[in-house]
Order: structure tokens, then sequence, then C-alpha cells
């Protein structure tokens, strides 16, 4: 609160309770507060004024009240999101029509260093030690090897399907068979004359055959 006397000293006089008026306030905050004036003479009217410095920050209520006595004018100050941490300026006081002025200093904000623009919020991610940023791209590069490996393993597997599997596992069939067909020629036989278990050889070869000629014309079929 602020307190005005007017012509308490003399017509016209205008003397203030302080000569600074502080109002703490953050970015974004709002107060509201009065400047009592007290009229010792004939009524008259008083008009208030801020300077170009606090033109944002205050708003008089009632600018130009007529003073009998003693008058209570509310006066709201604010600071704007964006605005300055510490404002300073004047408020005016004029009487007599204009013919005597005097000013008292407001300050609105905290009392903070610095040139008094608003605080700036900072990513804290950004001040993290720069030895993450090695750890990161080695982690990057496990992740790279991982899936080209993936990729590679899936490429073997697609190109060893069941056809190739069984062409492998016939050929090696055969090659028994072979050898099964060998070991039953009588030994120290020079005619080659086959004995007995040359035909259930010969039998198991032609089912086998068979068996893989059903899957190879089958399986087509069976993976639609």
């Amino acid at each position: 609160m602020q307190q005005v006397h007017i012509n308490r000293l003399g017509v016209n006089s205008i003397e203030f309770e302080t000569d600074i008026l502080d109002i703490p306030l953050s970015p974004g905050g709002e107060q509201s507060f009065e400047i009592v004036i007290i009229n010792y003479g004939s009524p008259t009217h008083v008009h208030l004024s801020a300077s170009d410095d606090l033109y944002d920050n205050l708003t008089f209520l009632e600018d130009n009240p007529y003073v009998s006595h003693e008058e209570y004018i509310p006066v709201i100050a604010r600071i704007p999101y964006d605005g300055r941490l510490v404002n300073k300026g004047k408020v005016a006081v004029t009487v007599g029509y204009g013919s005597k002025t005097e000013s008292f200093s407001v300050s609105i904000g905290g009392s903070g260093s610095g040139d008094g623009l608003a605080p700036i919020d900072i990513d804290e991610s950004l001040s993290l030690p720069s030895k993450a940023i090695p750890v990161q791209r080695k982690n990057d590069l496990n992740m790279q090897f991982s899936d080209r490996f993936s990729t590679l393993l899936s490429s073997f597997d697609q190109s060893i399907n069941i056809k190739h599997i069984i062409v492998v596992l016939s050929s090696i069939v055969i090659v028994a068979l072979i050898y099964m067909l060998i070991l039953s020629l009588p030994s120290g036989d020079t005619s080659y004359s086959i004995d007995i278990g040359f035909y259930p050889a010969v039998a198991l070869s032609i089912l086998f055959t068979s068996l893989m000629a059903y899957l190879f014309i089958k399986l087509p079929a069976l993976k639609k």
C-alpha cells in the first residue's frame, strides 16, 4: 500500500509515505494493492499514471478519482509469462489540473541479477556426459550386426528347402544300397554271380525311388 498526502504542506503539495514501492512477483503472477490518497484541502481531482517502463505492468482501476477527503484506488500489478523478472518505473501523481506532478518509484518482481529476463527451460539431457554418445553408437553397431546375422540365417534357411534335404537323403540311401549290393556278392567269385541278397536290395531301391517321386509331386501342393 502507498499513501499519498496532498495539500498538507500547502496548496497542491504532494507527499508520499514511501519513495520506493516493491511488489514481489514472478512471471505469470498478478497482485493487487491500493494507493490511498488523503486530501487536506479542498476537494479536487487527482490523476494517476505509470511511466512507459510500467505501462504493461500496472492497471489503475480509477486513474482520475475525485478526492474530497480520503480515497482508496485499487491497482493491479502483473508480469507476463514471457516478461522480465524485474520491472522498474515510476507512478506519477498530478494535482491542480496539471499544475503540480510528483512521482514515486515502483519495482515489480524479484531482485535477481542479470538482465531480468524470464528463465528459459533447458533440456537436462543436454548436460549428460559426452562419453554416453560412444556407448550409444556401440549399441547401434551391435544391433546392426545382429540384424545382418539374422538376415544371413534367414537367407540360409530359405535356400535349404525340403527338396534339397530329400535329394541329399536319397543320395545317401542310394549309396547305402549300392554298398549293400556289393556286400551281397559272393567273395572270391570272379563271375560276379549275384546272391539272393541282391533282390531285397533292388526292391528297397525301387520302393524308395517311388516314395521320393511321390513326395516331389505332392510337396508343392501341400505347401499351397
